[in-house]
């Protein structure tokens, strides 16, 4: 039963304007964690598909941004406290994956992210080109 709960709490959420909410409150790193990786795949699922209805296109799988916050929330606990869809929308905008016609993919990496992390992403997607 204990696991059943978790898992009710992620799949039954809400996406309203791109933010998954249970309970009325933001689904952070820290309800992630708990729940079963059926659960992640459905929640990032539930995430592009709203993403999608608000005109963005967001190529790559759920499977793959659920591989990528599972790694995130290892290397920086203190990401956990956030809420998920926004940890979920800077990764897929780090990775120029947030497609939107008529929006520059660069310029909202550099708002969403800031300078000094856009920099940072710049020099990280620099090494993986090589």
């Amino acid at each position: 039963m204990k696991k059943i709960i978790p898992v009710l709490l992620i799949t039954t959420l809400c996406l309203s304007a791109g933010i998954a909410f249970a309970d009325g409150k933001p689904i952070t790193g820290n309800d992630w964690i708990k729940v079963d990786k059926k659960a992640h795949v459905q929640l990032v699922t539930d995430f592009i598909r709203q993403a999608k209805k608000e005109g963005v296109t967001i190529s790559k799988g759920p499977v793959f941004y659920c591989q990528k916050l599972d790694k995130l929330y290892e290397r920086k606990p203190n990401m956990l406290k956030e809420p998920v869809w926004k940890v979920l929308k800077t990764s897929i905008i780090m990775e120029y994956d947030w497609k939107q016609k008529g929006v520059d993919q660069d310029k909202l990496a550099k708002e969403w992210l800031g300078e000094k992390l856009y920099n940072k992403n710049k020099e990280r997607r620099a090494r993986i080109k090589q």
